[in-house]
């Protein structure tokens, strides 16, 4: 143990036997075994990110958290699905800490979590963003509840959102901040070319993290309370796809599939140990669990008329074969994948200049074709 942490003596003794590589939880060298920042602050934080980075969580201990995870979930009549990350994830880069940049993590296990109270904003964005519900919606209020105006009361939601928990071993890579006029933003001096830039480490997922999330139901779950309880997963999905969860959604982190990657054909009986054990203690029918909300076939169906459109890429991930691009004119984002390119050999890269062809589908935009700008 580093002398440098101003400790009592006793206790300075006791923590100098420690080795940092022996702790296995990396929410606590997070938060409580933070370099010393006073001098080399920006090599001094990478030191400390790349302990926790290093820090490994017992297995054991681990797949005991999930079972009991499991187990309240069941209890609240929840609902079970898994959604993987596309690129990088950060939950809580914005929370105060002694290393300045902020991660969410479990505060007894120290596993990086997705709090459910995120997740329940995620979902009743998208229900007010996209589905353009709002509190005059009964299906709504009865969901995310109200708060009261007037005289009234106020209603408490009845849909549970769980914390999202990772279903294996979490990785995580060292990500950087790079603004380039430092000193303007310490208000010291205006945004000029020769101020050096200063990368500020930060701690993020790696691409492909694989989450469980549910959704429970406080209160009868009939068949009315069963609609609703699907109705608040679908928005959570549409939620964790289209808009995101954590920070930097604008440029790429965040976004969630539901359906795996290329891979080799797997065994029936290789699917997820915690989406088969959730559908044998779920008390209710299980309506949809991991059923794939992604994006259905790109293959052009007969007869259908196409519609074509300009637009410049966002990003495209050729190992997940799926990206983004903006449309020129309204600038709406549309995702595509793979199976829409029509050139064999070209990969659309950022800020391509494409023509792409869209069609209507399970009553959603679908890009069934894209090619590049001549």
């Amino acid at each position: 143990m580093n002398p440098e942490y101003p400790l009592p003596g006793d206790t300075l003794k006791v923590l100098k036997r420690f080795e940092l590589s022996q702790c296995q939880n990396p929410g606590l060298l997070f938060a409580r075994f933070v370099p010393d920042l006073r001098a080399d602050k920006e090599v001094r934080r990478r030191e400390g990110l790349e302990n926790v980075r290093k820090a490994a969580p017992d297995g054991k201990l681990l797949e005991g958290f999930r079972q009991r995870w499991q187990e309240l979930v069941a209890a609240f009549q929840g609902e079970i699905f898994e959604a993987t990350t596309e690129w990088r994830l950060i939950v809580g880069l914005g929370q105060k800490g002694p290393l300045e940049v902020g991660f969410t993590f479990h505060r007894l296990y120290g596993i990086p979590i997705i709090p459910g109270s995120a997740l329940k904003g995620l979902a009743r964005a998208y229900a007010y963003l996209v589905e353009r519900r709002g509190e005059s919606d009964i299906d709504f209020c009865d969901i995310f509840g109200r708060a009261p105006k007037l005289e009234e009361t106020s209603q408490a939601g009845k849909a549970i959102f769980f914390d999202a928990i990772p279903l294996s071993q979490p990785q995580f890579d060292l990500d950087i901040m790079n603004p380039h006029y430092p000193k303007y933003y310490q208000g010291d001096e205006p945004p000029t070319d020769w101020q050096s830039p200063v990368p500020i480490y930060f701690l993020a997922l790696k691409p492909g993290s694989c989450f469980a999330f549910a959704v429970g139901w406080r209160g009868l779950l009939d068949s009315e309370g069963q609609r609703l309880r699907s109705l608040a997963v679908k928005w959570l999905k549409a939620g964790l796809e289209e808009l995101g969860a954590g920070a930097k959604t604008s440029a790429g982190y965040g976004y969630f599939y539901f359906i795996s990657p290329p891979q080799p054909a797997q065994p029936a009986d290789a699917t997820s140990q915690l989406v088969r054990t959730s559908q044998t203690i779920q008390p209710a029918p299980a309506t949809s669990v991991a059923a794939p909300t992604s994006v259905p076939s790109q293959s052009l169906m007969p007869s259908e008329e196409l519609i074509w459109r300009t637009g410049t890429v966002r990003e495209y991930q050729p190992g997940l074969g799926r990206g983004r691009l903006v449309d020129d004119e309204t600038g709406e984002e549309l995702r595509f994948d793979r199976n829409a390119i029509t050139e064999k050999g070209w990969s659309p890269g950022k800020k391509h200049k494409v023509r792409y062809a869209v069609a209507q589908r399970e009553g959603r935009v679908m890009v069934v074709k894209i090619q590049q700008a001549r």
